[in-house]
C-alpha cells in the first residue's frame, strides 16, 4: 500500500543548505554514488550535546552546489562502551541504491527494519516533491543474537515506466532475498513479483553461456537465446522484444559468474503485451520458466 506522503521543499541557497545540517556534529560520510552529472551522498551526524543522531541525504551538482533532499533523526547516539550490547545505531539507516530517471531521483532506503522507495521529483534545480512508498519489512533481531542490519538493493529501469528492484537484507548472521519489487512510474503503484514455483519448468544450459559474458555488450546474443528458449524452437518466434536484465551474482567481485540469478525481461507476443520475465540460475546453469503475479505490497 502506498504511503501518501507529499512534500514541497524550496531551497534558495546551494552548498550552505546541505552544510547547515552538518555544523557542530561529528560527521561521517556513509554513502556516495555518481548518477550522470550528479552525486548522491549520505552523512551521519552525531550530536553529542543534544544526544541525537541524524542522517542527511544530499545531492551534489558540484563541490559548491548541493541540495539536502532528506533528513532523518533518532533520539540517541552511538556509545562505544555499549556497542557490545546494543550495537551501533548509526547502522540502522542504509541507502541500498539510487538512480536518476528523467527529473526524478529514485532511492531505496532501509530504515529500522523497513525498506522504502523514495521518489524525489525535481520541478526546478532546487525545488522538488518527495513521495515515500513502503516496499516491505526486513526481519532483524537483537544485536547480541544477530548482529547489525544488512541491506542490499539494486534499482533497474527496464523501461521509463517500469522500475524493477532487487532487495536482500536481514542481519549479519541471517539474511535473505525479498520478492522482486516493481514500481510503475506512470501510475505510482508498487508491488512485489511472486513466482509460481509449482508451474516451474527447468531447461539445462549445456553451454554455460553467461559464465563470463558481458550482457550489456551482447544483447543480440542474449535476445536470440531467450527467444529460442521460450519458443522451444531453434528458430524462435516471429515477434520478440528483449528489454534488459537484472543480475544478482558474484561477477563484480570475481570477474565471472558461478552463483546467483539473472532476471531477463522481454515482450514475447506483441508490443502491447505486459513485460514477461525469465530467470537463469547461474549455479545450476538452468533456465527457469514459470508463471508469476504482481501482488500489492501492504503495510
Amino acid at each position: 500500500m502506498i504511503q501518501k506522503m507529499f512534500f514541497l521543499i524550496v531551497f534558495l541557497t546551494g552548498f550552505t543548505t546541505c552544510e547547515a545540517q552538518l555544523t557542530d556534529k561529528i560527521i561521517m560520510e556513509t554513502y556516495s554514488k555518481k548518477i550522470d552529472t550528479l552525486e548522491v551522498k549520505m552523512f551521519i551526524g552525531t550530536d553529542v550535546k543534544n544526544e541525537k543522531t541524524t542522517w542527511d541525504i544530499c545531492i551534489y551538482n558540484n563541490k559548491k552546489d548541493s541540495v539536502l533532499i532528506d533528513h532523518l533523526e533518532y533520539p540517541g547516539i552511538y556509545q562505544e562502551e555499549q556497542e557490545y550490547i546494543s550495537g551501533d545505531i548509526r547502522k540502522h539507516v542504509i541507502i541500498g541504491d539510487v538512480i536518476l530517471l528523467d527529473k526524478t531521483i529514485y532511492l531505496m532506503l532501509y530504515n529500522y527494519g523497513k525498506t522504502y522507495l523514495n521518489a524525489y521529483e525535481f520541478i526546478e534545480s532546487k525545488t522538488f516533491t518527495k513521495k515515500e512508498y513502503f516496499a516491505g519489512s526486513i526481519r532483524t533481531g537483537s544485536y547480541l543474537n544477530y548482529g547489525h542490519p544488512k541491506y542490499v538493493a539494486e534499482i533497474k529501469a527496464i523501461t521509463k515506466n517500469d522500475l524493477y528492484i532487487y532487495v536482500s537484507g536481514g542481519t549479519e548472521l541471517s539474511s535473505g532475498r525479498l520478492p522482486m519489487i516493481k514500481f510503475k512510474t506512470s501510475t505510482k503503484k508498487i508491488c512485489q513479483i511472486i513466482f509460481n514455483e509449482n508451474s516451474l519448468i527447468k531447461i539445462k544450459d549445456e553451454k554455460s553461456l553467461f559464465e563470463a559474458m558481458n550482457l550489456n555488450n551482447n544483447k543480440l546474443i542474449v535476445s536470440n537465446e531467450i527467444n529460442k528458449i521460450i519458443a522451444n524452437d531453434s528458430k524462435g518466434t516471429e515477434y520478440f522484444n528483449y528489454l534488459d536484465f537484472l543480475e544478482i551474482s558474484n561477477l563484480k567481485s570475481t570477474g565471472y559468474r558461478n552463483n546467483g540469478v539473472i532476471y531477463f525481461f522481454y515482450k514475447g507476443n506483441s508490443m502491447n503485451q505486459a513485460i514477461d520475465i525469465i530467470r537463469y540460475n547461474i549455479g545450476q546453469n538452468e533456465w527457469l520458466i514459470c508463471d508469476f503475479k504482481e501482488e500489492e505490497i501492504g503495510l
